[in-house]
C-alpha cells in the first residue's frame, strides 16, 4: 500500500467520479498520447484503483505517470494540486520498485555517480566557473550560480549574464562549484537524490557565504524557492532572485542601456517560473523596454502557458514525444506572428529548438539573457582571462 499517497485518496475518487475532464484539453501528455490514463483525470483514477487494492502498480501505470512533464497546468484547470499528486505518485512507484520501461531513472544515475545529471566531468565546468569567478573589487552586488544545463549544454549562457551586468557596472561572483540542484531528480520522483543535492548545495553555500543568489535556470530557481524548505525540513539560509527579476530592476534602476530591435518577439513561459513561481511580469517588462519591439503573445500564455515538453524527465525519457510536443509550442508562436520565440530557460530553449527542427520552422529561439546581451552590445565577447 502506497502510504505516501493516502491523502489524496478522496480527491481522488471524486476526479473520477466527477468526469468533467477538464485537465484533458491542455494535458501535453494527454495531447501527445491521446489516452485518459496520460491525464491527471487518469493518473488519479490508477492512484485510487491502486489505493483500493484494485490494481497492482506495473510498468504500464508507471508509463502513464512518469508521462507527466509537471507542467502543472492541471492546477489551473481543475483548482486542486494534482501535479503533487502525481509527483508523489512517481515516489510513490519508486519507493515500490516499479519503473517506466523509458530509462527515466538514469537522471539519478548520472547525478550519483557523477555530480550532474548530463555524466559530464565536473571538473571542466569548475576550470569554466574558476575563468569568470570575480568581477569588479571588493565585496560583489550579487552571487551567480549556474546549473548543469547552463554548463554542460548552454555555457554561452555564462556570458550572456556575466555581460549584461559587466555592461551594467555590477560586481559580481560566481559560485565556483558545479552542483546540481537537485531539481531533475526530484521530478522524476528521486526525493531522496533531491534531498542529497539539496544537502550539498546548503552546505556548500553555508560554508562559502553567500546569502543572495542569482540563478539563470527556472528549475534551479523553483527548486531553491519552493522544494528546499520540504526537502531539508528548513527554511533556505539564502534568497534566490531570477535573472529576469535582476535584469528588470536593473533596467528600472537605468543601469541598462538597450539597443532597438525591430522584431516581433513572443515570450514563452516556462512552467517552472511562471505557473510554479508566478513570475510574470518581469521578462514581459524587459522585452517591452526595448525601443522597436512588438510584444506578442501566444493564446496560451501567463499562467495558462503551455508547456515545452521537456520536463518531469521527459527530454530524457522519452526525447521524440518530448520535441514533438515542443513542436506545437514552436507552431503556436508562428501563428501569433513571431519571428522570435524568447523564453527564460536554457532547458526550454534546447526543446523549443528541438521542435523547431522537427517541423522545419525558421523563427529565432533563444533566452531572454541571450537577447538583451545582444542588445547592449556585447554579445558573444570572448570571456575576460
Amino acid at each position: 500500500m502506497a502510504v505516501r499517497l493516502a491523502k489524496y485518496e478522496d480527491w481522488a475518487r471524486a476526479c473520477m467520479h466527477v468526469r468533467c475532464g477538464f485537465c484533458r484539453e491542455n494535458c501535453c501528455s494527454y495531447r501527445q498520447f491521446k489516452f485518459d490514463s496520460y491525464s491527471a483525470k487518469g493518473r488519479l483514477t490508477l492512484m485510487y484503483h491502486w489505493l483500493k487494492g484494485n490494481l497492482r502498480p506495473d510498468s504500464t501505470m508507471a508509463q502513464r505517470v512518469f508521462s507527466c512533464t509537471s507542467c502543472g497546468l492541471c492546477d489551473i484547470a481543475c483548482g486542486y494540486p494534482q501535479s503533487e499528486a502525481i509527483q508523489e505518485m512517481k515516489t510513490a512507484l519508486l519507493e515500490a520498485n516499479v519503473l517506466p520501461p523509458e530509462d527515466y531513472m538514469v537522471i539519478s544515475r548520472r547525478t550519483r555517480e557523477t555530480g550532474n545529471p548530463y555524466a559530464e566531468d565536473s571538473s571542466q565546468a569548475s576550470n569554466l566557473l574558476r575563468a569568470i569567478s570575480k568581477s569588479g573589487t571588493g565585496p560583489a552586488e550579487f552571487t551567480l550560480f549556474f546549473g548543469c544545463t547552463e554548463l554542460f549544454r548552454s555555457p554561452k549562457q555564462l556570458d550572456y549574464v556575466t555581460n549584461i551586468l559587466r555592461a551594467a557596472k555590477a560586481s559580481f561572483y560566481v559560485f565556483p562549484q558545479n552542483i546540481c540542484c537537485g531539481s531533475p531528480a526530484r521530478r522524476i520522483g528521486d526525493i531522496e537524490q533531491a534531498r542529497a543535492q539539496a544537502e550539498l548545495v546548503s552546505a556548500a553555500f553555508e560554508s562559502s557565504g553567500p546569502r543572495d543568489i542569482v540563478v539563470s535556470c527556472s528549475g534551479c530557481y523553483r527548486t531553491f524557492t519552493k522544494d528546499y524548505a520540504s526537502l531539508t525540513d528548513q527554511a533556505p539560509a539564502f534568497s534566490t532572485k531570477h535573472t529576469v527579476q535582476l535584469i528588470d530592476t536593473l533596467i528600472a534602476e537605468n543601469r541598462l542601456v538597450l539597443g532597438s530591435l525591430s522584431k516581433r518577439i513572443t515570450y514563452h513561459d516556462p512552467c517552472h517560473l511562471g505557473r510554479h513561481c508566478g513570475v510574470y511580469d518581469e521578462p514581459r517588462r524587459i522585452l517591452k523596454a526595448i525601443p522597436g519591439v512588438e510584444l506578442v503573445e501566444m493564446e496560451w500564455n501567463r499562467k495558462i502557458s503551455r508547456c515545452c515538453g521537456a520536463g518531469g524527465g521527459m527530454k530524457v525519457g522519452r526525447p521524440q514525444d518530448a520535441a514533438e510536443i515542443a513542436s506545437c509550442r514552436v507552431q503556436e508562436a508562428k501563428e501569433a506572428g513571431a519571428s522570435v520565440l524568447v523564453t527564460a530557460c536554457p532547458f526550454c530553449v534546447r526543446n523549443l529548438s528541438d521542435g523547431a527542427r522537427l517541423i522545419g520552422s525558421d523563427i529565432e529561439i533563444k533566452t531572454i539573457e541571450f537577447l538583451v546581451s545582444e542588445l547592449v552590445g556585447i554579445a558573444g565577447r570572448p570571456r575576460k582571462k
